[in-house]
């Protein structure tokens, strides 16, 4: 089964437009031609994808499609917007994505460095949480990611860069400060972890005992956030070492030692879509932090 742009494109349309007739009017096309592209995906999927009535509503299946739909769409224009440029003689784009802690350490360095050496590439860069640039670099939304490597790397070509750890830490103004530090897991289950992201037990079952140990599990996906937070006392979270080490807020924190699941060593580098051919941009960058970190 594939799912064809021309019926994906049509969806698209009707959702972001509010309707089918409208939907015709922004790509051009007969209205029949629109309910046809979206009745062959149901009919591909089996399944109803939008509610029909006074005002469409997504089903749930639908709101997947939408997705999916939407990432399709985005990845085809810039692939478009890329060979326009080459066409005219301009340089590619260089698409990447980093964690927080790569952000605050290293990326103005790099990022000048590099520009100044390809002064004319189009820069793409985005900050996210480490598991969602897993999720971008498979879906093809970035090229490049930069940031902690995770348990299962086999879909991707990794070049790490250095070593590191992730500690659980507490503020002195959380109101069971005493508590948490000697290690009581009492303390513990009535306080939120305050994560970058949320995983899916399913998909990760040591997160989910992990998750178990806490009252709740807060997604934050701002680092400066997160600090803040963790400094009101509001609860605790995992931060890379040179963080704590380095950063004035992080310097004041106390790390949860006496707690087995405390302490998370992790490798970080780069990595793409295993069996990708890269661009020269993104070739360029990795050649620039293999130099930065002499490999």
């Amino acid at each position: 089964m594939r799912l064809e742009n021309s019926e994906l494109r049509a969806f698209h349309a009707v959702i972001e437009e509010g309707g089918f007739k409208r939907a015709a009017d922004a790509l051009h096309i007969s209205q029949s031609a629109v309910s046809q592209a979206v009745a062959g995906l149901e009919n591909k999927l089996g399944a109803m994808l939008v509610q029909r009535g006074k005002e469409l509503q997504l089903t749930d299946v639908g709101r997947r499609v939408f997705t999916h739909a939407a990432d399709v769409l985005q990845r085809e224009q810039r692939a478009l917007e890329d060979i326009e440029h080459l066409k005219q003689g301009r340089a590619e784009t260089l698409s990447l994505a980093m964690s927080g802690s790569i952000n605050r350490f290293y990326a103005r360095e790099l990022i000048s460095t590099y520009y100044q050496r390809n002064p004319h590439t189009r820069l793409m860069i985005s900050e996210m949480p480490a598991r969602s640039i897993i999720g971008a670099v498979i879906a093809g939304s970035v090229e490049l990611g930069f940031g902690p490597f995770q348990k299962d790397m086999a879909a991707f070509d990794i070049l790490p860069l250095y070593s590191d750890s992730r500690h659980l830490v507490v503020s002195p103004r959380h109101a069971e400060y005493q508590a948490l530090v000697a290690g009581d897991p009492t303390a513990l289950k009535r306080t939120p972890l305050i994560a970058s992201a949320l995983d899916n037990p399913d998909m990760r079952p040591s997160f989910a005992r992990l998750r178990d140990q806490f009252s709740t599990v807060w997604e934050v996906s701002s680092l400066r956030l997160r600090i803040h937070m963790v400094n009101e006392g509001m609860g605790v979270t995992f931060l890379d070492r040179k963080l704590l080490n380095e950063h004035e807020t992080c310097q004041t924190f106390e790390i949860l030692s006496d707690l087995s699941f405390g302490r998370i060593d992790k490798q970080v580098g780069l990595y793409y879509r295993a069996g990708r051919e890269l661009s020269d941009s993104a070739n360029n960058f990795i050649g620039l932090c293999a130099e930065r970190w002499n490999l």
